[in-house]
């Protein structure tokens, strides 16, 4: 029979029984025992199987409850997530939060105030062990204990923006889009997939095309947020976007009152409404003006890291074309193949899916006038890779795997009349699908990583960064310009 907890602070108080140790301190050996039986079975890939073990041995509460909450007379859901330790007092998240299913059928029913969602997880019990590879789940240690009420202990404007990302996830789904959906369309609550494998698919009740299954969950840079400010009392170095003088407002309606008197202005317009001056020839002069508009004073700014957002501030020329692309990170040659694409069974998921399928844009557009030396204020606008896309670049990865694999790096090497020589590779180029190439990315010539198969053509088995990058194209396509 399941142990009975009336109140929250009852299981609280039973929560930090657990701290600074792990399940094999508490359990009994005939426990120990029958459990590493089962993660000889597992693995290390039963996802959730940490939570069952801490409510069945440790809470004695019976797991598996779906849509009450696992404490369901205390009214409290149990997390248990994990940590990474950077130094002797700092701690991050490893992953996002994961909360339950979505139900593309009921959902769509449903208002915020009397959501599922809200049951079930409206007042949580984060759990957070620290993770450490290649060790047993039964040895983790737990370093906190913390009761999160969503609707009373974080800021009322975190609250208002987890509502509206709950209500645009519930609209896209309404519109028959539940196929379309990413992590990357909503700010702190995401629906992150969570399936066996990538073949699995799920009925949506408004299209007959079917959607990958997908769970409510809590970006990581969210959890990040969390932790660094209700565990570890931190006070934020960062600015805030948000007038708390005013009416609650998303992050976009705030960046919109922001730049809405701007659009359409110049930058010498802009700075004098502003009272502000700047010398033309900093390179970062443009990023200024934008920090000037935001009234921030850094480039750090609270919403957007919360939220994974990041601010980049686009030139067009005066013509409207666009010459840049977005680069993300350089990758490791020899860690990159041997990421998987997507495996929510072995949680894994390759770096640039991940960027790409959780990422947002905060795109700031300036455009160069012909005849003067004026930049003009055009829009502004988020945006997220877009999941009808994802195949093509998931095609430029694989290519880029095979090529690595196969030792193909170098085409050939073009001597120019300056005597300078030039490197040209067999990486997808830019005309390779119309979505994503390959090219360097490295700080200079000696900035290389290692090949796991030496280049055939060189015979060397170290060569320059490279990364992914958009097309310059694809991303002028994106901006709608033409829909100012």
């Amino acid at each position: 029979m399941d142990k009975l907890y009336t109140t929250k602070k009852e299981v609280f108080k039973k929560a930090e029984l657990i701290l600074y140790k792990s399940l094999r301190d508490i359990m009994s050996n005939e426990d120990i025992s029958s459990i590493e039986d089962k993660l000889g079975e597992y693995g290390m890939k039963r996802k959730g199987f940490l939570g069952d073990l801490m409510e069945k041995y440790f809470f004695e509460i019976n797991p598996g409850n779906v849509s009450e909450p696992d404490f369901i007379v205390a009214g409290v859901e149990l997390k248990t997530t994990p940590l990474k330790k950077h130094s002797k007092f700092k701690f991050s998240s490893k992953e996002r939060l994961v909360f339950s299913m979505i139900n593309y059928d009921n959902v769509v029913s449903e208002t915020w105030e009397l959501s599922s969602f809200l049951k079930k997880n409206r007042t949580l019990l984060l759990m957070f062990y620290l993770w450490v590879e290649n060790k047993s789940i039964l040895d983790y240690k737990f370093k906190f204990a913390h009761l999160l009420d969503l609707l009373e202990d974080i800021s009322n404007e975190d609250i208002f923006q987890i509502k509206k990302d709950w209500e645009y996830i519930v609209a896209k789904i309404k519109r028959g889009e539940a196929h379309l959906l990413s992590e990357g369309d909503t700010y702190y609550l995401g629906a992150c997939t969570k399936a066996a494998n990538s073949r699995v698919m799920r009925d949506q009740p408004m299209n007959r095309i079917p959607a990958k299954p997908r769970a409510f969950s809590f970006k990581q840079q969210y959890i990040n947020y969390l932790i660094r400010t209700k565990l570890l009392g931190e006070k934020l170095s960062t600015d805030s976007i948000f007038n708390k003088q005013r009416r609650l407002e998303t992050i976009e309606d705030a960046i919109a009152e922001r730049f809405s008197p701007f659009v359409g202005k110049t930058d010498k317009k802009i700075l004098a409404a502003l009272g502000s001056n700047l010398e033309k020839k900093s390179k970062s002069y443009k990023r200024l003006i934008v920090n000037r508009i935001l009234k921030v004073t850094s480039n750090k700014i609270e919403e957007l890291e919360k939220a994974n957002v990041t601010l980049k501030v686009i030139t067009m020329e005066h013509n409207g074309s666009l010459k840049e692309s977005i680069p993300f990170a350089a990758f490791d040659y020899k860690d990159l193949v041997t990421q998987i694409w997507y495996s929510e069974a072995d949680e894994i998921m390759a770096e640039f899916h991940f960027q790409l399928e959780t990422k947002k844009f905060l795109f700031v557009i300036f455009q160069k006038q012909k005849d003067t030396e004026d930049i003009i204020l055009r829009k502004t606008m988020f945006w997220n890779f877009p999941m009808k896309d994802m195949d093509k670049v998931k095609d430029v990865w694989e290519k880029t795997i095979e090529l690595i694999n196969e030792g193909k790096i170098i085409k050939e090497i073009q001597k120019q009349k300056s005597g300078k020589k030039i490197s040209l590779t067999y990486f997808p180029g830019s005309s390779y699908n119309g979505i994503a190439h390959v090219r360097p990315h490295a700080i200079n010539k000696n900035d290389t990583s290692e090949l796991p198969v030496a280049d055939i053509l060189t015979n060397k088995n170290r060569h320059t960064k490279n990364c992914f990058w958009l097309n310059a194209k694809y991303i002028q396509e994106q901006l709608k310009l033409d829909q100012i």
